[in-house]
């Protein structure tokens, strides 16, 4: 067995580094084996909700899409001109956008995922968030996407923990973090919390919601200083994802919510007629999220530094 030369990777439970056999990362010091799977090094064990989910790459870098879409605007404006180390968190089959800032790694669950993603990234484990296998200081930029919702509110501070960690002293942190917002459409569909678990929280595994002040809250406990934070997503979303969240047994429950799906469902029957829509509720969107009470907000845009 030999050390790994020029791998990141180390023992996630004593941060130790590994020796490489043909099968196996091995720790130097605590002698615990991490299997190799397909090429892959996995650190923490699978799970089958997210096995394959989201796995198919994203080659944007920037489009069009990239710049009209909120959350995805809020990436290419914080990368561009950065240089550096990346680490995508929950990464599926990873972002081309985080791979062009330079050498990037992927960690997520699913290894149909990291097939995918080892494809734009230059290494990828499966892990667990809450235990990286990087050593102290590895990173100069951690990044994720719709990945904090997922985590349950017991484990967040350690994964907050784990990313402070990893990054160098001055290093860069940019999230979008899923949140539970209070505004009517969610304190509608909260009235029927058996209708609510089943069609908003559990078909994405967000069972770690929490309000977007909140979520903000733990990156300053963790010893972040943010930058810059935009509680977004006020009371507001895409057609696609309306339909998605009440085309259900919300919508017996009221002649408004009905309507409204109706609306939607006729905004999504061809392509440029949901463009046009998205297109439109881009820009209430961003006038929402001006305007309207931040309580509302499903969603919150963060990007901290280490002191």
């Amino acid at each position: 067995m030999a050390e790994l030369q020029s791998s990141l990777f180390c023992c996630p439970v004593c941060h130790s580094a590994v020796l490489e056999s043909p099968v196996a990362l091995i720790c130097s010091d605590c002698g615990k084996a991490y299997p190799l799977v397909d090429g892959i090094p996995c650190f923490g064990d699978s799970d089958t909700f997210y096995e394959g989910r989201w796995a198919q790459p994203d080659s944007s870098a920037g489009s069009l899409r990239n710049r009209l879409v909120k959350k995805e605007r809020f990436f290419v404006n914080g990368l561009r001109g950065r240089r550096g180390r990346i680490l995508d968190l929950g990464c599926g089959g990873g972002w081309r956008l985080f791979a062009t800032v330079g050498h990037s790694v992927g960690i997520d669950i699913s290894l149909a995922s990291l097939q995918s993603a080892r494809r734009l990234y230059d290494q990828v484990a499966q892990a667990r968030l809450t235990a990286f296998p990087f050593a102290d200081e590895s990173f100069d930029f951690v990044v994720s996407s719709d990945v904090l919702g997922h985590i349950p509110l017991t484990e967040k501070d350690a994964t907050l923990s784990e990313i402070y960690r990893v990054l160098k002293p001055g290093g860069l942190t940019w999230h979008y973090v899923e949140a539970d917002g209070d505004d009517p459409l969610m304190r509608f569909a909260k009235g029927y919390p058996e209708l609510y678990t089943r069609h908003i929280v559990e078909p994405e595994g967000h069972i770690g919601l929490e309000p977007a002040g909140s979520a903000a809250a733990r990156f300053e406990r963790a010893g972040f200083r943010i930058a810059g934070q935009v509680p977004c997503y006020r009371g507001l979303t895409y057609v696609g994802r309306f339909v998605q969240y009440f085309d259900n047994g919300f919508k017996e429950r009221s002649l408004f919510i009905r309507l409204l799906v109706l609306s939607c469902k006729l905004a999504t029957i061809a392509g440029p007629i949901e463009l046009a829509a998205n297109l439109g509720m881009s820009f209430l969107i961003e006038l929402g999220d001006r305007i309207l009470p931040e309580r509302w907000a499903g969603g919150l845009l963060i990007c901290c530094e280490k002191p």
